[in-house]
C-alpha cells in the first residue's frame, strides 16, 4: 500500500532540502540582505539579531560586520564598536575607513599606541584623505609637544586651524587647536573652538571640563555655576562633578546653597543612604556637630525597622566615640549587630566596631570582627583596609599589598585605599610606586585635603619642592584656601624666600576663624621680616605678639629665642623677669625661664627651676628633657641617666624619653638593653623610619640568630630607596649578612661613604670588600674602623683586627 505524502508537507520538505543545500556563504548573504531591510524599515534591533545570525555563517562578511559596528558607533557603544572595528582590520587590514574610525576613537580617549598604529597604517593607505591628513597633524603635534619644540608646535597648530576651514566638524582638529591655545598667554582664545566642539557632541566630559577650566581662569563666576549646574544635569553619576559643585556654592560663601544642591540630590529620607549621609557630614563639618547629630536622628526616625535606620544609628554610634562616649559607642554597635542579618551593611558596621575597638587598644576583639567580616565576604572593602593597616604594621607589605589590590578591585577609586598602597609600598622600599598611589590618591579625592598635604610632604621629602608646591596650589583652589593648605605652602614658599606670596597667604590666615590660624599668620609676618633681615622689625612685631597673647605664650617664646639668637640676652631676661612678675606660678614662663638660663651658662639657677617644675607635674615631658641636656653639658652622666628614668616611670610611653634613654645604652655598649627600648619605640610607631633604621640596625649588628636577622630585614625593606647614608649602610649591612654580598656592596659604599668618623660603616664596608676578594679596600677600610673604634669596647674589633692580620699576612 503507497503512502501518500499531503501537498503542504511535501512544499515543506522540498524546501528544507534546498535551504540544506544552501551554502553557509549564501545563507549568511540572505541574513544580511533581511537585516538591511530591518533598518530600512528603522528596526535596528531585529537587524542586530541578522548579522549576529551573519556572522554564524561566515565570520568574515566584511559589510555585515562594518554595518554591525557602526551601529553600536552610533548607539554610543563605543567600546564593543571598538572591538568589532579591530576585527575587522584584522581580516581586512587595508580598510583606510575603519582605520581612521579607531584612530579617531584612540584619539579620544588619549591612547596614542592605539592613535600611532592605526592612524599609521591609514596614512599609509592614502595620506590625501582629510581625515588622514588630520590624524598626521594631531601625531605631528604629539611629537613636538613631547620635544618640547614650541615653535614646530605652534606650525602645526597653525596648520590645523587652516584645516578646520575644510572640515568644520573634525574633532582632532580642534582638539590640537584647543591644547595650544590653552597653552599659550591667552587660553580665553580657545573658547570658540570649545563651544564648536560641544555643539557636535555636547554629552563630552572632556570638553566639558575644559571650558569649565577656561571659565574659571576668566574668573567668571556665574558662568561656572551656570555651566556646573548644565554638567550636573549631563553627569548625574559623576561624583567629582557634583563634589565641584559643591565646591563652587563654598566658594561664594553659599552654605545654604550648597546643602540644598545635596539634599536635593538625596532626595526622600528614605532613600539610599550614601546621598544622606554626604547630607550629614556637610552638616557636621560645614555647620557643627549637633546639626549633624540632628540628621542622623531623623534619618533613624524616617527609616524606623530597617536595615538603613541601623547604618544611621551607627553613624550617631561613631560621633559618640569621637566625643569620648567609647563605652556607649560600641555598646550601641553591639545591639545593632546582635539582630542584623548577615550583609554588606552589616559587615561594614562590623568594620566600624573594628576601628573603635583598634582605637580603645582592643585588637583582638577588632580582629575577631575583621576575620568574620572577611570569611563572610573576602572581599569587604572596610575589612580589607584595617587587615592591610595590620600588615603594615607588622612589616608584611606584600602581605598587605595582596588585601588591598583586593578591595581596590570592589573600589577603584577610594583614595583611603590608595594611601594605604601607598604606605606599603613604602614599608616594601618602593618609593616610586609609593608616590605613584599618593598622586592617584590626589587624583581620586579631587585634590583633598589630607592627601594633598601627605602627597605634598613626600614629594619635598624626595628633594622635589617644585612639585610639592604645585600639588599644594592645586589644592588650594579645590579646597577654597583650606587654611591648613595655606599654611604647608607659605611654609615651602618661606624657604625659597617668595616673601610676597607668603604675605598674601598671611593676610587669608589672619581671616580665618580659628586662633591657630591667626597666630600662623602673625608668625609668618615676623619670619618675612626676619628672612628680610629686618631683625629690629622682625622682633618688634614679635613683641607686639607676645604683647598681645592673652595668656597664649607660643608667641613670647618666638620673640625671646629670637631675640637670644640675634644677642640681644639681657632683653629677653627682662622682659622675662617683666612677666614672671605679673604670673610668677606660669610653668610655661619659668620653663622658658630655665631654659633662657641654661643659655646663658646660669645652670644652678635652671636645674633648680627645672627640678621644681618636674616635682610639680611628673608627667610634663619638656622640663625633664631640658633637664637632662643641661646634666649631660655638665659632664653629669649618672645625674641625666636618673632623671630620663625618673622621667620614663611617669612617662612609660614618651618617644622623646625612649629614644634618649636608647642612645644613652647604645653609647654605653648595653646593646641589648638599647634593642629592648628600640622595639618599645617601634612599636609605638612603626611607620617612623628612622626608628626602623636604629633597630634593625642593632638587630643585625648585634645579634647573631636567624630570627633577628630576617625580623631586621622585614623592617629594612623600605630603607633601600631612602637616601640618609645611616639608612644604607643598615639595608647594605643586612643584605651581606644574608649572604647577598654583591647586592649589599653599593648599599654599604654610599653608607661608608657618608658616614666617614663612624667605625661600623667602615667595617661592613671592609668585611664586603674581604669578601670578595678587594684586599687593598678592605685593608685601608679595617685600618680606619680600628682607629675610629679606639677606646670603645665595640665586639666588631676584634674582628677586625683578626681579617686586616690575615690580609695582611697573605700580601
Amino acid at each position: 500500500m503507497t503512502r501518500r505524502i499531503p501537498v503542504p508537507a511535501f512544499v515543506l520538505l522540498s524546501t528544507l532540502a534546498l535551504a540544506a543545500c544552501k551554502t553557509p556563504e549564501e545563507r549568511a548573504q540572505e541574513y544580511f540582505e533581511s537585516a538591511m531591510s530591518l533598518i530600512a524599515e528603522g528596526d535596528e534591533d531585529r537587524a542586530l539579531i541578522e548579522l549576529r545570525n551573519v556572522f554564524q555563517n561566515d565570520g568574515f562578511h566584511l559589510e555585515a560586520r562594518k554595518t554591525y559596528a557602526d551601529i553600536l558607533r552610533e548607539r554610543g557603544q563605543m567600546q564593543e564598536a571598538y572591538g568589532q572595528y579591530l576585527r575587522l582590520v584584522e581580516q581586512y587590514p587595508d580598510l583606510a575607513e575603519v582605520r581612521l574610525i579607531l584612530a579617531e576613537s584612540a584619539f579620544s580617549i588619549g591612547n596614542w599606541n592605539e592613535v600611532e598604529r592605526h592612524g599609521r597604517a591609514a596614512i599609509e593607505i592614502d595620506p590625501n584623505v582629510p581625515r588622514a591628513k588630520a590624524i598626521a597633524l594631531a601625531l605631528d603635534y604629539r611629537e613636538a609637544v613631547l620635544e618640547r619644540a614650541t615653535v614646530r608646535r605652534s606650525d602645526i597648530a597653525a596648520a590645523a586651524e587652516q584645516e578646520i576651514e575644510a572640515q568644520p566638524e573634525n574633532l582632532v582638529l580642534r582638539q590640537i587647536v584647543i591644547d595650544h591655545l590653552m597653552e599659550g598667554p591667552l587660553p580665553s582664545d580657545a573658547l570658540p573652538h570649545l563651544e564648536v566642539a560641544l555643539e557636535l557632541v555636547p554629552d563630552s566630559l572632556r570638553y566639558n571640563t575644559l571650558k569649565l577650566r577656561l571659565l574659571a581662569q576668566a574668573e567668571d563666576v556665574e558662568g561656572v555655576g551656570a555651566h556646573l549646574k548644565s554638567m550636573v544635569a549631563l553627569f548625574p553619576e559623576n561624583t567629582e562633578v557634583k563634589q565641584s559643585m559643591i565646591r563652587w556654592h563654598l566658594s561664594q560663601q553659599d552654605i545654604d546653597g550648597a546643602e540644598a544642591f545635596l539634599r536635593a540630590e538625596a532626595g526622600d529620607l528614605t532613600g539610599e543612604t550614601g546621598p544622606h549621609l554626604d547630607v550629614v557630614r556637610f552638616m557636621t563639618q560645614m555647620r557643627d556637630r549637633d546639626a549633624g547629630r540632628a540628621e542622623l536622628r531623623a534619618l533613624v526616625a524616617a527609616n524606623e525597622g530597617t536595615a538603613q535606620a541601623d547604618l544611621y544609628t551607627a553613624f550617631l554610634a561613631t560621633m559618640d566615640f569621637e566625643d569620648g562616649k567609647t563605652e556607649e559607642a560600641i555598646a550601641a554597635l553591639t545591639e545593632v549587630l546582635a539582630d542584623a542579618e548577615p550583609s554588606d551593611q552589616t559587615r561594614n558596621i562590623m568594620a566600624m566596631q573594628a576601628r573603635m575597638y583598634e582605637a580603645t587598644e582592643q585588637r583582638d576583639k577588632a580582629r575577631v570582627l575583621v576575620d568574620k567580616a572577611l570569611e563572610e565576604d573576602p572581599t569587604n572593602v572596610d575589612a580589607l583596609k584595617l587587615r592591610a593597616t595590620w600588615l603594615i604594621d607588622a612589616d608584611q607589605p606584600g602581605d598587605a599589598i595582596v588585601a588591598l589590590r583586593t578591595a581596590q578591585s570592589q573600589a577603584p577609586r577610594d583614595a583611603q585605599i590608595m594611601t594605604l598602597l601607598a604606605a606599603a609600598f613604602e614599608r616594601d622600599g618602593s618609593t616610586d610606586l609609593a608616590g605613584e598611589q599618593l598622586s592617584k590618591a590626589v587624583e581620586a579625592s579631587g585634590a583633598g585635603v589630607d592627601e594633598s598635604l601627605r602627597y605634598a610632604r613626600f614629594l619635598a621629602g624626595q628633594g622635589r619642592p617644585a612639585a610639592a608646591e604645585s600639588v599644594l596650589r592645586d589644592a588650594r583652589r579645590a579646597s577654597n584656601n583650606n587654611p591648613e593648605i595655606l599654611a604647608a605652602l607659605a611654609e615651602l614658599l618661606l624657604q625659597n624666600q617668595r616673601f610676597d606670596e607668603v604675605r598674601e597667604i598671611a593676610d587669608m590666615l589672619r581671616n580665618s576663624s580659628l586662633p591657630s590660624f591667626q597666630e600662623a599668620a602673625e608668625r609668618m609676618d615676623a619670619a618675612i621680616l626676619l628672612g628680610q633681615n629686618q631683625i629690629d622689625e622682625g622682633l618688634e612685631m614679635l613683641q607686639a605678639q607676645a604683647d598681645g597673647s592673652e595668656g597664649d605664650l607660643r608667641a613670647l617664646a618666638v620673640l625671646v629665642s629670637t631675640q637670644v639668637r640675634a644677642g640681644q640676652v639681657n632683653q629677653a631676661r627682662a622682659l622675662l623677669d617683666q612677666r614672671l612678675s605679673e604670673d610668677p606660678d606660669s610653668q610655661p614662663l619659668r620653663l622658658l625661664s630655665a631654659n633662657v638660663n641654661s643659655l646663658l651658662g646660669e645652670t644652678e639657677a635652671a636645674e633648680a627651676e627645672l627640678r621644681a617644675l618636674i616635682d610639680e607635674a611628673p608627667q610634663a615631658e619638656l622640663p625633664v628633657r631640658l633637664l637632662y641636656g643641661l646634666l649631660r653639658r655638665e659632664g653629669r652622666q649618672e645625674d641625666a641617666s636618673a632623671v630620663i628614668d625618673a622621667g620614663l616611670e611617669a612617662l612609660p610611653e614618651s618617644r622623646q624619653l625612649l629614644w634618649i634613654k636608647a642612645g644613652t645604652l647604645e653609647q654605653q655598649d648595653r646593646f641589648d638593653d638599647a634593642i629592648d627600648i628600640y622595639e618599645r619605640i617601634y612599636a609605638l610607631n612603626s611607620s617612623d623610619v628612622i626608628a626602623a633604621n636604629n633597630l634593625a640596625s642593632m638587630l643585625s649588628v648585634h645579634r647573631d640568630d636567624a630570627e633577628s636577622l630576617e625580623r631586621a630585614f622585614n623592617i629594612a625593606r623600605r630603607l633601600r630607596s631612602l637616601e640618609p647614608a645611616a639608612f644604607k649602610d643598615t639595608y647594605g649591612w643586612i643584605e651581606y649578612r644574608r649572604g647577598n654580598v654583591q647586592d649589599a656592596l653599593p648599599y654599604l659604599e654610599a653608607g661608608a661613604d657618608g658616614l666617614p668618623n663612624d667605625p661600623l660603616a667602615q667595617y661592613h664596608l671592609a668585611m664586603a670588600y674581604a669578601d670578595l676578594g678587594r684586599t687593598a679596600d678592605a685593608i685601608e677600610r679595617f685600618q680606619r674602623m680600628i682607629e675610629l673604634a679606639e677606646g670603645r669596647d665595640l665586639p666588631q674589633l676584634s674582628v677586625a683586627n683578626q681579617r686586616l692580620a690575615e690580609l695582611t699576612t697573605d700580601q
